[in-house]
């Protein structure tokens, strides 16, 4: 079982990356958040690794820290969630949002990554819910609000990457004293504010 390498960095893309270790060199899958925090080649690199052996390959996956690692390792356990389908899921959103996504039961977050469908998400939540609890209420996405057309503008936005706090908080200051703004004024609305 390899469960870490350390070499340097050969090539390097944000879907995967080679490794020179002593002449030989590997290649690693990794996230977008693991490739965000990767020198430059050249440089010497070191990552927590996930190694999967199945009947067509052997496959080497790269990360940066334990918590993405713990969090893969958690995703391929459950049931129609391969290593490449987890790999898009962790680079959709960091580690800790991706838990507290999870926690709070966002199906239609789930459903937005590449992969996903409605029944794949519902099976992801039940499996791995139970498994965060320990983060605090306060840390949750409060989605309760987020109905109709702020609900379809929040999912809109948070398929394009903006994070769910600043998504919330801008929504709010342009629905606020406007009710009837359709999902593409508040997404209008909302981008400038974001930016």
């Amino acid at each position: 079982m390899i469960v870490s390498i350390r070499g340097k960095i050969l090539k390097k893309a944000p879907t995967e990356i080679i490794i020179d270790v002593n002449g030989l060199g590997y290649l690693c899958f990794i996230t977008v958040n693991t490739y965000d925090k990767l020198g430059k080649p050249g440089e010497e690199v070191s990552l927590l690794t996930h190694f999967q052996v199945s009947e067509n390959s052997n496959t080497l996956f790269g990360f940066h820290d334990e918590t993405e690692k713990h969090l893969f390792g958690m995703l391929i356990s459950v049931s129609g969630i391969g290593p490449k389908t987890a790999i898009n899921l962790l680079s959709a959103v960091t580690p800790d949002e991706f838990k507290k996504r999870l926690i709070a039961g966002e199906v239609a977050m789930l459903t937005a990554l590449p992969g996903i469908g409605p029944k794949t998400a519902r099976r992801i939540i039940v499996e791995l819910k139970d498994k965060f609890v320990d983060i605090s209420k306060d840390d949750l996405p409060k989605e309760g609000d987020m109905t109709g057309a702020s609900g379809d503008a929040y999912d809109a936005l948070m398929a394009l990457g903006f994070q769910a706090k600043d998504i919330r908080g801008s929504i709010l200051k342009v629905t606020s004293g406007h009710e009837n703004l359709s999902t593409e004024e508040i997404i209008k609305q909302t981008l400038t504010e974001l930016r």
